[in-house]
């Protein structure tokens, strides 16, 4: 992606269904350049736009962070811990602990259950979990409390959303059997209420992607909010263990990851970082209103 890609990503990152005239528009070019390349991008699989649904709303509210040190060959390893249903993202990582993974759950026991389960598989010789106390920046997903009262429609809205975040609001009635201007105003209830968020979802092809372990100083929030406004910080969550907070970070680039990692440590409220890097992303899943809502 050149860097026009990497502005219309952007801007779809902030809202998924922005209309080609609205993209134009922010980015200075025409809506037929949008177009063409929205349209090469999707159909090379660059990226997808997609509505990911809150864990909370699919019962898995519990999220924990697990660093698992290998005795051997990582990748075993990491594709056992890949086949468990609770795990929703596992990678190979540099480092003393060879694979990440993250485990979202309806409960601390089933959290547990799990943590239980990757102890006891061949060649996984430790774990170490950090459990999250808040997600302030989820990767793709919504964060925050959700209230709402789903009814049989929203969830049509849902399924199809998950498929593709850009469906018409034509397409979106039809399946929910609601006028388009009724589907529009559900969409629009369900993002405000952090039900949804429709953005793109970028191959990890096309781009780098470094993990962080924060130790704060002084209030963990206070450092949150600090890392939060840092360029390129994509997940970011307040946790319980080793460290005080863990986030992703990702660039175009080795040199742009540098350069996020150098702004992390210089903030007055980081005390110290830990990172290492992601060098194969064995599964990245998003669970699904399909797999909990028949």
């Amino acid at each position: 992606m050149d860097e026009i890609d990497r502005m219309l990503v952007a801007l779809l990152d902030g809202d998924g269904r922005r209309s080609h005239r609205e993209l134009a528009s922010a980015a200075g070019i025409t809506r037929a350049t949008v177009a063409a390349r929205l349209r090469r991008l999707l159909d090379s699989g660059a990226f997808t736009v997609q509505g990911v649904v809150h864990p909370s709303v699919l019962g898995r509210g519990t999220i924990c962070y697990a660093r698992i040190q290998v005795d051997g060959a990582a990748s075993p390893v990491a594709e056992a811990i890949a086949a468990l249903p609770e795990v929703v993202y596992v990678s190979i990582t540099t480092g003393r602990f060879a694979v990440a993974a993250e485990i979202r759950c309806g409960s601390d026991a089933a959290v547990d259950a799990a943590l239980t389960r990757m102890r006891g598989l061949p060649g996984a010789v430790r774990v170490e979990a950090l459990a999250y106390r808040e997600v302030i920046r989820d990767a793709v997903g919504p964060v925050g409390e959700v209230a709402a009262q789903l009814d049989a429609a929203d969830l049509a809205l849902l399924r199809v959303l998950e498929t593709d975040g850009r469906a018409s609001y034509v397409e979106l009635g039809a399946a929910a059997g609601l006028s388009a201007a009724a589907a529009r105003r559900r969409v629009l209830r369900l993002v405000q209420g952090s039900v949804v968020r429709i953005g793109p979802i970028v191959s990890r092809g096309s781009e780098h992607a470094l993990g962080m372990g924060i130790h704060a100083r002084g209030s963990a929030r206070d450092a949150a909010l600090d890392v939060a406004a840092v360029a390129g910080a994509r997940f970011l969550a307040r946790t319980v263990g080793a460290f005080d907070l863990l986030a992703t970070v990702r660039a175009p680039s080795a040199a742009g990851l540098a350069d996020t990692v150098d702004a992390v440590r210089a903030l007055p409220t980081v005390a110290g970082v830990e990172t290492w890097s992601h060098l194969r992303f064995v599964k990245e899943s998003y669970a699904s209103l399909s797999e909990d809502h028949p």
